[in-house]
């Protein structure tokens, strides 16, 4: 289970350009963990579809192989997110910086719906 705490994670950070650099060339995969409303509004094309509460039962679903990236609405939920995955081992990941906000604010690409 992630266990949220009031004092945010340290974790390492990526800004949404990088991210979607990375994602678009097949070197990460971003995994958004918002709830499915939050997602229903605007989402990222591509990305894995996780809710936070869920992460601990489908984290073997994320792909190994490439950077896991790990985006919420504002960076804190994904923080929490990209610690609980550092904490199984895995190295390769990162907190999207400032979240779909700063998504959508950089003119990356959204979808609506899903």
């Amino acid at each position: 289970m992630v266990i949220v705490t009031g004092k945010r994670p340290v974790v390492p950070e990526i800004d949404p350009q990088q991210a979607w650099e990375r994602a678009s060339r097949g070197d990460a995969v971003i995994v958004d963990v918002r709830e499915p409303d939050e997602v229903a509004e605007v989402a990222v094309p591509g990305a894995m579809v996780i809710p936070l509460g869920k992460l601990d039962e489908q984290v073997e679903t994320i792909p190994s192989d490439r950077e896991v990236l790990f985006l919420c609405r504002s960076g804190n939920r994904s923080a929490y997110a990209t610690d609980f995955y550092r904490q199984r081992g895995h190295e390769r990941t990162a907190n999207i910086t400032g979240g779909i906000i700063a998504w959508t604010k950089a003119n990356l690409p959204t979808t609506r719906g899903r």
